[in-house]
């Protein structure tokens, strides 16, 4: 597995965009999660919230038939399909009741069609995240990969984002990380970090078919 390289940038501020026109349902799902950052607070941990313990690192491999990428994710995770796309599914961490949503597109080879797809995704985050304090993009590369992985602070209900292409710019895979509990992040910053280590090996352990 090629180590991935990570180039962190300072935390961005958040800000707005005007408004665009979507032509990608993949971001429905993205928007409608963020959009419920607009909710009511979440309910504070209570006192004595038992502590959370991380089990051991064991990693299986997302392959299947008909979609052109595989990777490893925690062994722990329970996999779902909801949506008609075959390529496009749900992780569930059950410990800590948590979720990563995954949407694929395949490009045409056009670097102007993945640098298309990309803003439209940076603008929605930035545009929706109306509780964040701040938003940290961080590029990552290996010699397959290029991507930006979204680390959203505040109470917000998606606590990272991840935007994957190749290097040749035939394929988009997109990660949501939420979480279902209805708790303040800070109590579950923990939990977020450990989850986000994932995200970064999974971005590591991508492989895309030629």
């Amino acid at each position: 597995m090629p180590k991935l390289k990570i180039s962190r940038t300072w935390p961005v501020l958040k800000y707005c965009f005007m408004p665009s026109s979507m032509h990608w349902s993949g971001l429905l799902f993205l928007a409608m999660m963020l959009l419920s950052g607009c909710a009511e607070d979440p309910v504070p941990k209570q006192k004595g919230f038992h502590r959370i313990e991380f089990p051991q690192r064991i990693y299986s491999t997302y392959a299947k038939s008909g979609c052109p990428y595989t990777f490893e994710y925690p062994k722990l995770g329970s996999i779902s399909y909801n949506d008609p796309d075959p390529c496009w599914m749900d992780i569930y961490f059950k410990p800590f009741d948590c979720n990563w949503h995954f949407t694929y597109r395949p490009l045409k080879g056009s670097r102007e069609q993945r640098s298309k797809e990309f803003e439209e995704y940076r603008k929605l985050i930035y545009k929706h995240t109306v509780k964040a304090t701040q938003i940290r993009e961080s590029q990552l590369e290996t010699p397959r990969l290029r991507g930006t992985l979204f680390e959203v602070y505040g109470n917000v209900p998606t606590s990272a984002q991840l935007f994957l292409t190749d290097t040749a710019n035939r394929h988009v895979l997109e990660v949501s990380f939420y979480f279902f509990t209805a708790v303040k992040n800070d109590s579950l910053a923990p939990v977020i970090q450990y989850m986000k280590e994932d995200l970064l090996h999974l971005a590591e352990s991508v492989e895309w078919e030629n």
